[in-house]
């Protein structure tokens, strides 16, 4: 499958270490700059600051629940790559304060430059791939932050809706989160690229005319969402990854190795300032 182009739609950082005497004269002066709002939770991180400036956002949280009482914690952030740059005046500041800089996750996309009508998506781990609304999903939506959660979508029509932005050609967006078991250094993060061969099947929907009519009909159905994959018997299942693979398939492990170092510099640099090739142990 030619022409993909693998990008991040959001990332997400922990920065440990962080003293409460940095973090709270920060989050004011973000509520001061920004108007950021700012919240207090029970759950998860005690302290969140959302940052919203045009298009550009960004969300902070500090120190978990449930840590310990002390005088510095981890500092989360999550936004998108632009919006990295767009604030990086203060970002960049973040990542002085901290010890470490942690890759948690991202939003890896591969736009693919077809309509979402002419490709098959199948996952490979008995994730549920479903159908709502136009958008393949797999799982559900309070799963959003597990990893190999994805969701497959018409990107022209999106950018077309929400934007009123008007594209040439066809686009869709393959998009999945990539959270490692373990947290990766920024630094050497170039180093680990996203393997997804394992998580799902992507192949272009051509000659399925020549497939038995049973199979046939059972992959028209889950195209057009009339079918869930758990409604399909394993051995449909395997018999439809097999006929599939037989037509273009998207290489995922390739494509991000061949792109990873050029999507996570950016990040890389803002974040933490150096972008490493060396071997690091996890």
């Amino acid at each position: 499958m030619e022409g993909v182009k693998v990008s991040i739609d959001r990332i997400v950082v922990d920065f440990t270490n962080v003293y409460w005497k940095f973090f709270n004269p920060l989050r004011q002066w973000l509520c001061d700059s920004y108007n950021a709002s700012f919240y207090v939770k029970d759950k998860g991180f005690k302290y969140r600051v959302r940052v919203r400036e045009g298009k550009h956002w960004a969300y902070l949280s500090y120190q978990l629940v449930y840590a310990r009482i002390g005088r510095k914690h981890t500092l989360r952030l999550e936004c998108p790559p632009d919006s990295l740059i767009h604030f990086q005046s203060w970002i960049s500041e973040i990542g002085n304060h901290a010890t470490e800089i942690l890759y948690v996750r991202s939003d890896v996309a591969f736009d693919i430059p077809l309509p979402l009508t002419e490709l098959f998506v199948l996952s490979l781990t008995g994730r549920n791939m479903k159908k709502r609304k136009g958008t393949f999903y797999s799982n559900k939506s309070y799963q959003r932050q597990v990893a190999g959660y994805c969701r497959v979508y018409d990107k022209k029509l999106e950018l077309l809706q929400r934007r009123g932005v008007r594209i040439e050609g066809e686009l869709t967006r393959f998009e999945i989160v990539y959270k490692p078991v373990e947290k990766i250094p920024m630094s050497a993060l170039v180093q680990f690229p996203p393997l997804f061969n394992r998580l799902y099947l992507c192949s272009q929907v051509i000659g399925l005319e020549q497939m038995k009519p049973k199979l046939q009909q059972r992959v028209k159905e889950l195209l057009s969402g009339e079918l869930e994959q758990k409604q399909v018997t394993g051995y449909y299942r395997r018999e439809i990854e097999k006929r599939m693979r037989q037509r273009p398939t998207m290489d995922f492990n390739r494509l991000a190795e061949e792109q990873w170092e050029g999507v996570i510099t950016i990040p890389c640099v803002v974040l933490g300032g150096v972008v490493s090739k060396l071997p690091v142990a996890l």
